[in-house]
């Protein structure tokens, strides 16, 4: 049987959605079945998946981050393509993709396994609607926690008026917050919100998570790195509406007094390399000063 690989798109970039074409014709060329979709449109893209071995992200760091929650609960790796700005997810040039995609996928240098968050919150457990709007983001299975890549924060709903978070760490009262937010970010994800907000960097593929407040008025400001297995709990108090964001992709509102638990995910992403050798130390530094360049 034929190996099934799955191509996800960014919609708004032409020249991705061109390439996905030019590279299923390319692959379908090699003897393998490929399905193509919008990475945004992600029921259909999850419902194309079943039998999906690897799947290959065409976009920007953005669209490796849907593409993650879209895959979950099976684990097909990814390998990305670069569009746009500079990430640290995606693999490829789009000038090099389809010489060398065919060849990573049937014999890979490097995959690297990430980590994952997983947020529950009464929205998330009581609104039939509101699951079915993020049922991508949702493993299945009864499962009605939403899974982040990237991080998970608790931000303010209204510009200039902070939030009361109040911050319970494995069963054990830490701060309450009167802040803009506070975030919970994964290795993966702590080069990105976090690490503009003041917190640490680690390697990617580390199992703990962080901690960061972001501008926090009058109280400990300096961010913190959890144990994989520590549970956070994030109570919000607030009269003029806080939000509860997935990736920075998805905004579930958040009722006064609402408390969110947030944990490692039980699933990961695996992705595709084209090194044989680990490169982000070596690259740490240009890629977080581009992004400066460029006011990200």
């Amino acid at each position: 049987m034929s190996k099934l690989v799955g191509v996800l798109y960014h919609p708004r970039i032409e020249e991705a959605r061109t390439l996905s074409v030019a590279l299923k014709d390319v692959l379908e060329q090699k003897g393998y079945q490929v399905w193509a979709a919008s990475a945004w449109e992600e029921k259909n893209a999850k419902d194309l998946l079943p039998g999906t071995q690897a799947v290959v992200s065409i976009g920007g760091d953005g669209t490796i981050m849907r593409a993650a929650r879209i895959i979950i609960p099976a684990t097909a790796p990814i390998l990305g393509i670069r569009y746009g700005r500079l990430g640290f997810l995606a693999e490829l040039d789009p000038a090099d993709a389809l010489a060398r995609v065919p060849a990573i996928l049937e014999r890979p240098p490097r995959t690297d396994l990430r980590s994952m968050l997983q947020a529950t919150c009464m929205s998330t457990l009581l609104d039939p609607s509101l699951n079915e709007k993020h049922y991508p983001l949702m493993a299945g299975n009864g499962d009605s926690s939403l899974h982040a890549l990237n991080d998970i924060a608790v931000a303010r709903g209204s510009a200039g008026r902070p939030i009361n978070v109040t911050v319970t760490i494995d069963g054990q009262l830490y701060a309450t917050y009167r802040t803009d937010g506070v975030i919970l970010s994964t290795a993966t994800g702590s080069t990105a919100y976090s690490f503009s907000a003041g917190g640490p960097v680690l390697h990617p593929t580390s199992e703990d998570f962080v901690l960061t407040p972001v501008s926090p008025q009058a109280t400990f400001n300096n961010a913190l790195v959890l144990r994989s297995t520590s549970m956070v709990q994030l109570m919000v108090t607030s009269d003029h509406g806080a939000i509860l964001s997935i990736d920075g992709q998805i905004d579930v509102p958040l009722e006064d007094g609402e408390t969110v638990t947030v944990q490692k995910s039980p699933y990961h992403v695996s992705f595709l390399r084209a090194s044989a050798q680990d490169s982000f130390y070596g690259e740490l530094l240009a890629r977080l000063r581009f992004g400066e360049n460029l006011g990200l």
